[in-house]
């Protein structure tokens, strides 16, 4: 569940992202717990932390150490929201709307939505844990260590961002389910520099 705050930024500048998307005279207009809101010329998009310049990841807070403790903070302040509301609205029902079953089971039905969509979520965000941690694991293995082997020399040891030497191989995205089933397609060369503002966490 997206938790959307107010955006504090009221300045507009152009804001390249690491994937080298470029918005013009951009501003920040929401923050979440996984990423900000950017307002710029052709509209509105969401851009996720790790996809942020670090200088604006540091300005909104994101640290890819202390992810776990975010998600887990939000999840029981949302849990603690949902009681609490519960509460209240259940303290100021009148005595003859109380004795009414129909604002009741209303009620009911509205605490067990947020309570399921709050279980959703945390669990979506374990799931992206244990994924991460499989991939960790990948990379040590001989396989990861073949198709990386391949990659380079499919482009020739040169960065595809740059064009300096390349050292390191960058997964442009990830499969959803099966660690290391991702083809050599979705795999690029790039040099330490371009690796390390793709891969910040890596640093």
């Amino acid at each position: 569940m997206a938790v959307l705050v107010a955006a504090v930024d009221c300045f507009s500048a152009d804001i390249t992202t690491l994937d080298g998307k470029t918005y013009k005279d951009a501003r920040v207009t929401g923050i979440e717990a996984d990423g900000v809101h950017i307002s710029f010329r052709e509209g509105v998009v969401k851009v996720p932390f790790d996809q942020l310049p670090q200088e604006l990841q540091r300005q909104y807070g994101y640290d890819p150490a202390n992810t776990t403790e975010l998600h887990n903070g939000i999840a029981v302040k949302l849990a603690g929201t949902v009681k609490r509301v519960a509460g209240q609205m259940l303290a100021n029902f009148p005595q003859s709307v109380a004795q009414n079953p129909m604002p009741i089971a209303l009620l009911v039905g509205f605490v067990l939505v947020l309570t399921i969509a709050a279980g959703t979520w945390v669990k979506s965000r374990k799931r992206e844990q244990r994924l991460a941690s499989r991939r960790d694991e990948y990379r040590k293995s001989d396989d990861w260590q073949r198709k990386r082997a391949l990659v380079l020399k499919r482009d020739k040891y040169h960065c595809v961002y740059c064009g300096a030497r390349a050292s390191r191989v960058h997964h442009k995205r990830y499969a959803p389910r099966n660690v290391g089933s991702e083809p050599i397609e979705w795999l690029v060369s790039v040099c330490e520099r371009c690796h390390d503002k793709l891969n910040p966490d890596f640093g």
